[in-house]
């Protein structure tokens, strides 16, 4: 259809969809050479790994998988490996203070905060559901997401990667939207988490994202990110979290996601604390509507709490 338009009456080029097609052949060359670096990485460690087994290891098709990469189903706001068992359901509270340069009268960004509640729900294995509400800056909205384990990562690394996809919304609440579409009130975002447990201390993924976010406060709706995230386990119960979230399409005033955390276990609680430049408690939020840099003293301290609960007996789904 295009090129007959073009056939019958040239027209002027239009610079910015060349700019537009320009980013996303450049974000195509980033993912490419980001996942084949972490592959070929995986699978010469595979390589290694698999010198190590015995001939009645490797003849078994029915290898152990490689659980807990990391402590819950988050980095610090990027999903992690992690999935819901099923029957399970996992109550998750986020919580972020105020920026660290909003000065003593706020205590330091003590006396500000934005919080989130949700639950996670495993409904079959490799597959979960999430749902939350939060308020940011008086704004109010509700998010829901699926994520679905496609490959598991194994101990004879036959599968030497873990791969996931999640979809997931946000829609808008309050008065001040009422005069909106349902479309401008909305945000979708599609993810694929590549990752993998190097070894027992050290788990990395990496998380190309596509957003179609009506509220961004970047200079387009559409925006195209790579997560990159990592756990690094210090004792049995605790583990030091980092993750940069940088976005690869034009983004105006806005500024990439970096969060350094750490996870602490205690029984049926996990608690994750972190500093980070982002405020908002999902996709939309924090990978389009970051406005505060480390380097202006932008940043915030917070933590994720999470408590699970057996609904369903694990036995149901055997």
């Amino acid at each position: 259809m295009v090129k007959n338009n073009f056939q019958k009456s040239p027209k002027i080029i239009d610079i910015k969809s060349i700019l537009n097609v320009f980013e996303l052949k450049y974000f195509w060359r980033s993912l490419i050479l980001f996942c084949g670096l972490f592959l070929q990485f995986s699978w010469v460690s595979a390589q290694e790994d698999d010198l190590l087994l015995d001939d009645a290891t490797t003849q078994n098709t029915t290898a152990p998988k490689v659980d807990f990469a990391f402590k819950t189903t988050k980095v610090v706001n990027l999903q992690s490996l992690e999935i819901t068992d099923p029957g399970v359901l996992d109550f998750k509270m986020m919580h972020r203070f105020g920026p660290l340069n909003s000065g003593p009268y706020k205590a330091f960004g003590l006396d500000l905060a934005t919080v989130r509640f949700g639950f996670e729900y495993g409904i079959v294995p490799d597959l979960m559901i999430a749902a939350g509400r939060s308020n940011v800056n008086g704004n109010k909205n509700m998010d829901a997401l699926l994520k679905y384990r496609l490959l598991h990562q194994n101990t004879t690394n036959t599968i030497p990667i873990s791969l996931e996809l999640v979809a997931g919304t946000q829609y808008l609440l309050g008065s001040q939207y009422s005069n909106s579409t349902n479309q401008q009130r909305s945000s979708y975002f599609g993810q694929m988490i590549l990752g993998r447990k190097m070894d027992e201390d050290l788990s990395i993924i990496l998380s190309p994202t596509f957003l179609m976010n009506a509220t961004s406060a970047m200079d387009n709706t559409q925006q195209w990110a790579l997560g990159v995230g990592l756990r690094h386990k210090i004792s049995v119960r605790s583990s030091i979290n980092l993750e940069y979230i940088p976005v690869l399409t034009q983004k105006g005033t806005m500024i990439n996601s970096f969060s350094v955390g750490m996870d602490v276990e205690t029984g049926g609680h996990v608690f994750q604390f972190h500093i980070t430049n982002s405020m908002g408690l999902n996709e939309a939020q924090f990978i389009s509507n970051t406005s505060e840099s480390w380097k202006d003293r932008g940043i915030r301290f917070g933590f994720n709490l999470s408590r699970v609960f057996t609904v369903v007996k694990p036995k149901t789904f055997k």
